[in-house]
């Protein structure tokens, strides 16, 4: 892997968030990475030539854990495009075991542990442990020396492994899963609702707007909400329970960028300047 880490450009896009597939871009311009693939080749080759790259420019898939929208496409990832797969231990067992990533080419396979920094795509990634119900999942901080953007979805709550680098971060893709009245009055069966809401399940938006608020520093430059549930929430519930979080502390967000991800779309692109 390359040894220099650029110091600018530094941009980002989510093709994908949501239970139906999710895949974040993070690139330099020249080069870049994706963490998770759970959405098909032919998609993210599309995405990424809708921003202006090509598949040809990732050197690396970082993957969180071993859920199939998350994993969907490594297979012919590997076997195809030849792209570096990294994940823990935890998170490649379980892409083995999996009917659809079982034939994945395992000469791709470089193991990560969590608090180490890898290089790649002129990146720095360290990954750090996350409370989600899929054996050695993880989140990604991404830095470039300069600028540092981390992706954290999928968690039933914001643990001490994960707050640090939530606070360090220039930009964020945090979950907001979904809202607790919808969820909790809403049609899933009862053990789906307590798989969701308990600790190991996923972040409601209240939980994010909270933990943002108390924790926002005026450096923040991009908020994504991501990996929104289609039953249980909307883009503009998520947005407005944010703005209530942070109206209640009187914090302005003048100069950050907020969104919350539409389900199945892909995100602009982002730059972090």
């Amino acid at each position: 892997m390359p040894a220099t880490l650029f110091s600018h450009p530094f941009e980002f896009c989510t093709l994908a968030s949501g239970s139906s597939g999710n895949c974040h871009y993070v690139g330099n311009g020249e080069e870049g990475i994706l963490i998770d693939a759970g959405i098909s080749t032919r998609r993210i080759r599309k995405s990424l030539e809708e921003i202006g790259g090509g598949i040809d420019r990732i050197k690396a898939i970082f993957i969180t854990h071993d859920h199939i929208d998350h994993i969907g496409a490594l297979t012919r990832l590997t076997k195809k495009h030849q792209i570096p797969v990294y994940c823990t231990d935890g998170t490649w067992k379980g892409i083995l075991r999996n009917h659809k990533t079982f034939d994945v080419d395992q000469s791709m396979y470089h193991e990560i542990r969590p608090f180490r920094r890898y290089l790649a795509g002129g990146f720095a990634i360290e990954a750090f442990p996350t409370s989600h119900d899929a054996h050695g999942s993880v989140g990604y901080h991404i830095s470039d020396n300069v600028k540092s953007i981390t992706i954290a979805t999928d968690l039933g709550y914001i643990c001490d492994n994960v707050a640090p680098y939530l606070r360090k971060c220039d930009a964020m893709v945090i979950e907001s899963n979904y809202d607790e009245n919808m969820l909790l009055f809403g049609s899933y069966p009862q053990h789906l609702k307590d798989r969701i809401h308990g600790p190991t399940g996923h972040l409601c938006n209240k939980h994010t707007a909270v933990f943002l608020a108390d924790n926002f520093r005026k450096e923040i430059t991009h908020i994504i909400l991501g990996h929104l549930s289609a039953e249980n929430n909307t883009p503009d519930r998520a947005l407005e329970t944010l703005h209530e979080a942070f109206q209640s502390k009187g914090i302005q967000l003048n100069g950050t960028i907020v969104r919350a991800l539409a389900r199945g779309e892909r995100s602009e692109l982002f730059h972090i300047e």
